[in-house]
This record gives structure tokens, C-alpha cells and sequence, in this order.
């Protein structure tokens, strides 16, 4: 190449760079200003920061404000924006996502972890059914509450995103209503898509705050059987396959969460890949776009929801409802579906301003189901903050009670924590809106061309993620309390 066309290749480079990061700086200060009395409002006038992990852990002082402790999250998120918004080879995004490695013994993994796996399964079902019914009725030396809410729901589910989903070996409501399932008998209609398994995570968690299913051995063995013979009808009526895909909530978590984890399971075996990486891979023409981008804001928005139910915050909007004469577990019911619309009507709202901030010609149902899986690591991050302590003080209670749980002690152990780990909830939650812009990065220079394209359609979704960070930060910044008026 001559040497006036190398002059001219590079002086396009730098015009091109020049043009991106002036573009990246001019939606930077637009959209900054136009949010930036919203992030005041809620953050200017707020008390001295208290983290907290879940329920039954004490919440410990933070001495930064909490303004300038939420403000530093969303500006690290940012700022993680404009550094990713310079990674523009698609080669370079595709061999991060796309490389795979085997894992030695995967073959054998996969052949005993399914015998293995169910066998657990099904004997984890029955002591839960079994100390349920006849256990110690409190909650720190019951079996069953212990093995579902601090083995399972805090703990396994964590592996899920941090390891891999074992869930499909584990699972032993599956697995008894298996050897049951045909081809169905019923069939959904097309646009029910997977809107039954959106309504089930809401009312699961709806009853989980509402109800002593936390606390009560007995409502927990009753919830328990409930679902199993959901399942067992669901399997037989429309088949396993519909029944898992379509209506269970309880798979279609652990499978999003799977999404993030870097092991994956492949017909072979296991193999190895990037955190994240299974994030790209969109099928939205499974079910139906808005019920896959439904049940992916539904998941997001429980968490969020339990942990928002547990603040004084939640307390002073609930009181005059109640007072007023409205049932307490009304009021949480229309929470539950008013955030969850306001939580889906945000992220529409998104998806519609990137056809003109990323002036594409794609439908907004289209855009908004290809960047949903992005919102899955943020969902991750705050149940790993919000129930790691909770996780922690409770094992020794958990080992101590699996031991004897017919009898056990009057007074399990529980750990006391250091300080430090009340820092676990927003390093966590920071991780995961990280690998969130990660994950939308890659997904947005897989859909747009050009170098321009792609990073402004990430304009909107940055300051959905923004908002997302200060929320879940907020929230691990109150002090934990009981749900109040239930």
C-alpha cells in the first residue's frame, strides 16, 4: 500500500474515532441532563446508607451518604458504558462469546449427574414433606423451611448463575410427573405464549410475602404439594415439554440464571465459556416476544419486589392504603403487579427510543426481545446480595437441623458475619449491571452494522440500567424490616 493511502486509512480511523466518542460524550451530557433531577430527587435527601442481605439479617452502618453512595454506582455503570463503547471488533466480540471448551469428564458428569441429581431431588421433596408435617414447628430448627429457603432458594439457585443449571437433574417435581406426561391432551393457543409461567412467579412470591410459607413448616408443605400436583396435572394435560417451556416459573428461572453461569451442557458433555456468553443466543420465536420478554422483567422485578416489601420505605406508602381500609395483602398484590408494569413499561419505553437513537429500521417487539436476556445478570447480581449473608448465617443451622431433623436442638447455631461483608450486596450488584452492558454491547454489534449504529442504540438501555443499579442499591441500603400490616 502506497503511502498516501495509508495516510488516508488512518486519518478515516481517527475521524471515525473522533466521531464516536463525540457521539458518545453528546448522549452522555443529553441524556444526563434530562435524568439527572429524577436521580436527585430520590437521592439528595436520603438518610446515611444501612446494607443489608435478607430477611432475618441485621443491617450494619455504612458511613457514606447515600446519595453519594447510590450516584457512584450509577456513574461506575456509566462509565463501564464508555469504556465498552470502544470495543468495536466483531471478531473480538464474536471469539469471546462464541469460544467453547470441553471440560474433561463432562460425558460422565451428565451420565451420573441425572441418577445422582434426582435422587437428592426426590429425597430433598419428601424430608421437606415429611419435617413439614411432623418437624419442630419453628422456623431456625425446621428442615423443611431451612432446606428450601436457605439451601435451595438462596443457595442452589446462587450455583445456578455462578456454576451452571443442574436444575433439570435436580428437579423432583419434574421428575415424578415425567413417567405421566404424553403429547398432551389440551394445546395452548399461540398467544398465550409464556404469560402462565409470568402469572406463576409473581403469585409464588406474592405468597411468599404475604403467607408464613417463610416460616410456617405447614404452609410450606402445603405450597409444596400444591405445586406438585400442578406439575403432575400440567404435564398431563399438555405435556411435559409445554408444562416446562410454557407455565412452570420455577425451570424458566434456573434456566435464565443458567444463561449466565459459565458452564453449559451440551449433548456430549459439559463444556466451558465466557460469564455471559449464552446471554446472545435469542430465541424469540419460541413462545411469543412479549411473553419472553414478560417473564425476563418478571424476574427482575421479584427480586426486586422482596427485597422493596422489607423497607420502611415500602411501610410509609403501605400505611395510609391500609389505613384507608384496603386489605394488607391486597395492597401488596397491586405492588406487586404495579411495579412489575412499571418495571415492563420502562423497558418498552427503551426499546422504542433505540429505532431513533439507533435510527433502525427493526420493530420495537424485535429490539426489546433481543436485549432482554441482558437484564438477567442484573436480576442475579441482587439475589446474590441480597441472600449470600442470609445464606451464610443460616448454614450452620441448615447442617446442624439436616442432622437430626425430626429432633433437633432447642437453639441451632447460627454464623455471626465481619463487617465487611455487607459490602458482598453492592459489589454483587454492580457485577452484575457490568455484565449486563457487556452483554448488551455484544448483542447491539450483533444486530446493527457499522460502528455508530450499535453503540447509540445503546443510548436508552444505559439509562434503564443506570435506574436499575441506583434501585437495587437503594434497596440493600435500608434497614431490613418485617413486612409490615401482614
Amino acid at each position: 500500500m502506497s503511502t498516501h493511502c495509508q495516510r488516508s486509512v488512518s486519518a478515516r480511523k481517527r475521524g471515525d474515532a473522533r466521531r464516536l466518542a463525540a457521539s458518545v460524550r453528546s448522549a452522555v451530557a443529553g441524556t444526563g441532563t434530562r435524568w439527572l433531577a429524577v436521580l436527585l430527587s430520590v437521592t439528595l435527601f436520603a438518610a446515611p446508607a444501612r446494607a443489608h442481605g435478607g430477611p432475618g439479617i441485621t443491617s450494619g452502618n455504612v458511613d457514606t451518604p447515600t446519595w453519594l453512595f447510590l450516584m457512584t454506582g450509577g456513574g461506575v455503570v456509566a462509565v463501564s458504558f464508555l469504556l465498552t463503547s470502544f470495543v468495536t471488533d466483531r471478531e473480538l466480540l464474536e471469539s469471546y462469546h462464541d469460544r467453547r471448551v470441553s471440560i474433561p469428564g463432562g460425558a460422565a458428569i451428565r451420565r451420573w449427574g441425572g441418577p445422582v441429581g434426582g435422587a437428592i431431588g426426590l429425597l430433598g421433596l419428601a424430608g421437606v414433606v415429611v419435617t413439614g408435617v411432623f418437624g419442630p414447628p419453628e422456623a431456625a430448627r425446621s428442615f423443611a423451611v431451612l432446606l428450601v429457603w436457605v439451601v435451595w432458594w438462596a443457595g442452589f439457585t446462587a450455583s445456578a448463575y455462578l456454576v451452571g443449571n443442574s436444575w433439570p437433574a435436580l428437579d423432583p417435581f419434574g421428575r415424578l410427573a415425567a413417567p405421566l406426561a404424553g403429547d398432551g391432551r389440551l394445546s395452548l393457543p399461540d398467544w398465550v405464549g409464556r404469560w402462565p409461567a409470568v402469572a406463576g412467579l409473581l403469585l409464588l412470591v406474592w405468597l411468599e410475602v404475604v403467607t408464613a410459607v417463610a416460616s410456617n413448616p405447614t404452609q410450606l408443605t402445603v405450597v409444596v404439594g400444591a405445586y406438585l400436583a400442578a406439575t403432575v396435572a400440567g404435564s398431563v394435560l399438555l405435556g411435559h415439554g409445554t408444562w416446562r417451556r410454557q407455565i412452570d416459573p420455577i425451570s424458566g428461572v434456573f434456566e435464565l440464571y443458567g444463561r449466565v453461569a459459565p458452564i453449559k451442557r451440551t449433548d456430549d458433555g459439559l463444556e466451558l465459556a465466557a460469564p455471559g456468553a449464552a446471554l446472545t443466543d435469542v430465541d424469540a420465536d419460541a413462545t411469543t416476544i412479549a411473553s419472553e420478554i414478560g417473564f425476563v422483567i418478571a424476574l427482575l422485578w421479584v427480586t426486586t419486589f422482596d427485597g422493596f416489601v422489607a423497607t420502611p420505605g415500602w411501610q410509609s406508602i403501605a400505611a395510609p392504603v391500609v389505613r384507608a381500609g384496603v386489605p394488607a395483602e391486597l395492597a401488596y398484590f397491586g405492588a406487586m403487579l404495579g411495579g412489575y408494569a412499571l418495571f415492563f413499561g420502562v423497558y418498552w419505553g427503551a426499546s422504542k427510543r433505540v429505532r431513533s437513537s439507533g435510527t433502525t429500521y427493526r420493530s420495537a417487539p424485535r429490539i426489546a426481545a433481543a436485549f432482554a436476556p441482558a437484564l438477567v445478570p442484573i436480576a442475579a447480581g441482587y439475589h446474590f446480595g441480597h441472600y449470600f449473608p442470609y445464606f451464610l448465617t443460616q448454614l450452620p443451622a441448615s447442617v446442624v437441623v439436616t442432622l437430626s431433623p425430626l429432633s433437633p436442638p432447642v437453639a441451632p447455631p447460627v454464623l455471626g458475619l465481619p463487617g465487611w461483608v455487607s459490602w458482598v450486596g453492592p459489589v454483587a450488584v454492580l457485577s452484575g449491571h457490568l455484565l449486563a452492558v457487556w452483554a448488551a454491547h455484544t448483542r447491539a454489534f450483533d444486530l446493527f452494522t457499522g460502528r455508530l449504529q450499535p453503540i447509540r442504540s445503546q443510548y436508552p438501555y444505559v439509562i434503564v440500567m443506570v435506574l436499575y443499579t441506583i434501585t437495587g442499591l437503594w434497596l440493600l441500603a435500608q434497614p431490613t424490616i418485617d413486612a409490615p400490616f401482614i
